[in-house]
């Protein structure tokens, strides 16, 4: 505190000058004017503070002054974190989160220290710095978990931070032929035909639901499951659909891109990743055809492409037909084939001979309804067609893949099989 005085006297000189602060006189002032750097104690009380200044004269001439200020206790101010683990990071129940905390005070010191997990004391942690180990318990329930510290000086302050984690059930171990989405823990069958490898069901991923009116002139992703009019992601899970068929998406969803322009029909690999997992892409229309090629390859020649000939009264057919459809579709959901006369293999009905498991999913309609037809299979593929988005269909009205000529409308939910990198 700085302290300014100064005394006047018209006759004869100023002989003495007491400067008293707090009832303490200040030897180092001894005349006027005069400019002193008062010092408060480290332990002086807050309140009211007096000044004073006493002059005499050379005559015995007197006069005095005082100020009375109020001195307050200086406000402490403190700062926390957490520096470990990371807002937002996702641990498995069982797991250990290391737990990192510090604090700062700019006068004082931090005196104690509160850490909490999920509301619960840590009674372990009372000051700072500290490191933590926290097991997270295999049955405590999944979701978010929140880590809060609390501090507290020695002169008031305090301060308080914290972070947000999530704790999920740890990712299933894959057995033979299965692969884990560990966004959601997901298994899944695959299967390897060829150089190819392939979900060998549909892609489940469902990150939020939508109902199926969402969909019209809608150019961001959309997720529906076949006949579910809601938007609760467990509730749709729960559907025997959903189990059956897994997600249907728009081709926005299966790009996982709004406003997506696609890919070239030809790239192998398509270089289009999409909804699929890591490590795994959506399928381009080329890699389709390397499917379907790889798969006529080895499959016996049968009857097919029949006309009937009505100057001879009988069927002509090609000899060396492949029948694809019935090697690739699975074996439940199919309705009998209705172009068994031009193809007779398929009065056989589906063989899954590669494992592929194709089946009827359904759709959602650009308009905002489901359908299912027990005839065919509908998959999103990456490119862009003159007329919209490309798609593939497994039918059992011909032996060979269907493949869109010009598109459909990127509104329609279809389903999504994936292929490994």
């Amino acid at each position: 505190m700085t302290i300014e005085g100064d005394a006047e006297i018209d006759a004869g000189k100023i002989s003495k000058v007491t400067l008293t602060v707090g009832g303490k006189v200040v030897s180092d002032v001894t005349s006027v004017p005069f400019t002193y750097d008062y010092e408060f104690a480290e332990d002086q009380a807050a309140g009211e503070f007096k000044i004073a200044l006493a002059v005499e004269g050379d005559a015995g001439a007197k006069a005095s002054d005082e100020v009375t200020v109020t001195l307050k206790a200086p406000e402490q101010h403190l700062t926390c974190t957490i520096s470990e683990p990371a807002e937002g990071a996702v641990f498995d129940l069982g797991a250990t989160i290391t737990i990192k905390g510090d604090a700062t005070a700019d006068i004082g010191s931090v005196s104690a220290a509160v850490l909490k997990v999920g509301g619960k004391t840590i009674a372990e942690v009372t000051n700072v710095p500290f490191t933590y180990e926290y097991a997270v318990a295999a049955d405590q329930a999944e979701g978010a978990l929140k880590i809060e510290l609390a501090v507290e000086g020695d002169k008031g302050g305090s301060a308080s931070s914290e972070v947000n984690v999530t704790v999920k059930k740890p990712a299933p171990q894959p057995g033979e032929g299965e692969m884990v989405d560990t966004r959601d823990n997901h298994v899944y069958r695959t299967v390897k035909i060829g150089d190819q490898t392939w979900m060998a069901e549909n892609l489940a991923y469902l990150p939020s639901v939508n109902k199926p009116s969402a969909t019209v002139g809608a150019t961001v992703p959309l997720y529906f499951v076949l006949n579910y009019d809601g938007e609760d992601v467990a509730a749709a899970k729960a559907t025997e659909e959903y189990k059956k068929y897994g997600v249907l998406y728009n081709w926005y969803g299966a790009m996982d891109q709004e406003n997506a322009q696609g890919g070239s029909a030809d790239a192998v690999p398509s270089g289009v990743q999409g909804i699929c997992p890591a490590g795994w892409h959506l399928p381009s229309k080329a890699e389709w055809q390397v499917l379907e090629d790889y798969v006529a390859s080895q499959l016996p020649p049968v009857k097919g492409n029949g006309w009937y000939n009505d100057l001879d009264g009988e069927w002509v057919f090609d000899e060396d037909c492949k029948n694809v459809w019935s090697a690739l579709a699975g074996k439940e959901g199919w309705s009998d084939s209705n172009a068994s006369q031009e193809n007779p293999d398929l009065a056989n009905g589906p063989r899954d001979t590669f494992g592929f498991n194709g089946i009827p999913a359904g759709q959602c309609w650009q308009t905002g309804s489901f359908s299912l037809s027990e005839s065919s299979a509908t998959f999103w593929t990456t490119d862009m067609q003159t007329q919209g988005s490309g798609y593939v269909v497994l039918n059992n009205l011909q032996y060979g893949l269907e493949y869109s000529k010009f598109g459909t409308q990127p509104q329609r939910g279809y389903s999504v099989r994936c292929l490994k990198d």
